[in-house]
């Protein structure tokens, strides 16, 4: 009993000398671990890498690899057209129906804050409002009336994102799955990951023979960067309106993003930059696409007073114009 004692009386010392609060109790304090980046990203990659959307593409592409009996660049291509033509292109009619029904709405927002403005100047002698208050209460008023047409039409501006909210995730995704074939995940040891990977070695065409291997030539990097370029110029020129301040951003953001992808896809293995290419085309000729008049009428998108009747003769126009205007300040900066 003594020595029992002697050990309680020992370790309540310990203890209150490690946790001055009171003794462990035989708890267990786990000491905590400084951040790594490095740790993070891998922990990240790690659980993209064995996610089941991920593992659902990887092993459509090997299926339809081995179906079709199509070389691996093949593979690749028609499954991006594929997957972008279930998935993005209804999102990106659906997001030119939303964004026509707000133009309609704000159609009708005039003759409504024509009446507002009515009501609360009758309101500011009936009640003997202040400015202030008659400010507050056709503030209110006025947003209550858009909220209205909002409910009515169904077109919430937060819709008008449902475009990235379907292509980002799909394009991760993706592209983490072509990455698993060339990496061997998320099993190294399973022989369909070591034939695919093989197969990947073979089933390049004209200057890369081998997906595995960085495309020296430089060709699918920078044709990646004029794609991207082209769609964001594409979509500046068809615009109608003045960009507003956070447009003006946002088109200067994606320029500096589509630029940094080009030494991005130099370092990726040619299979991941093919995707990206192939992706970056199809949505190019998708935004081409959905310009002209009679197309969005076959898909139902209605007509409104910002849409281009002849849309390609004024992107012609409009970087006609563009050219000339940098031919011409290049001549003048020589003289």
């Amino acid at each position: 009993m003594s020595y029992l004692r002697s050990v309680r009386a020992l370790t309540r010392t310990a203890g209150s000398t490690r946790y001055p609060h009171g003794p462990t109790y035989g708890i267990v304090h786990p000491q905590r671990r400084p951040f790594s980046y490095e740790a993070t990203v891998s922990g990240i990659w790690q659980s993209l890498s064995h996610s089941a959307p991920v593992a659902y593409v990887q092993h459509g592409m090997i299926n339809l690899h081995d179906f079709t009996g199509l070389p691996w660049w093949a593979t690749i291509v028609l499954t991006t057209v594929g997957l972008r033509t279930l998935v993005t292109l209804p999102l990106a009619v659906y997001q030119n129906k939303i964004l026509t029904r707000l133009e309609q709405i704000s159609l009708e927002m005039p003759e409504l804050i024509k009446e507002l403005k009515a009501e609360t100047a009758y309101a500011m002698k009936k009640f003997n409002w202040t400015e202030k208050e008659a400010r507050i209460m056709y503030n209110h008023s006025l947003k209550k009336q858009w909220n209205n047409l909002i409910v009515r039409e169904n077109c919430h501006p937060a819709k008008t994102m449902v475009l990235l909210w379907g292509q980002i995730p799909l394009w991760i995704v993706q592209s983490v799955a072509i990455r698993n074939l060339v990496s061997l995940m998320p099993d190294p040891t399973a022989i369909e990951a070591q034939i695919a990977y093989t197969e990947l070695t073979l089933g390049g065409f004209g200057w890369i023979p081998n997906l595995i291997e960085l495309d020296h030539s430089l060709i699918f990097p920078v044709t990646l960067g004029i794609i991207n370029l082209s769609i964001i110029e594409i979509q500046a020129a068809s615009r109608t309106k003045l960009p507003s301040k956070l447009q003006t951003i946002f088109t200067n953001l994606f320029r500096a993003l589509s630029v940094l992808m080009v030494p991005i896809a130099a370092s990726v293995p040619s299979c991941l930059c093919l995707y990206w290419v192939t992706s970056s085309a199809y949505g190019l000729g998708q935004n081409l696409l959905l310009l002209s008049p009679r197309v969005r009428r076959a898909v139902g998108i209605p007509m409104v007073p910002s849409e281009l009747t002849h849309p390609y003769r004024h992107l012609r126009d409009t970087f006609a114009a563009r050219l000339g205007a940098l031919t011409s300040v290049g001549s003048r900066s020589k003289t």
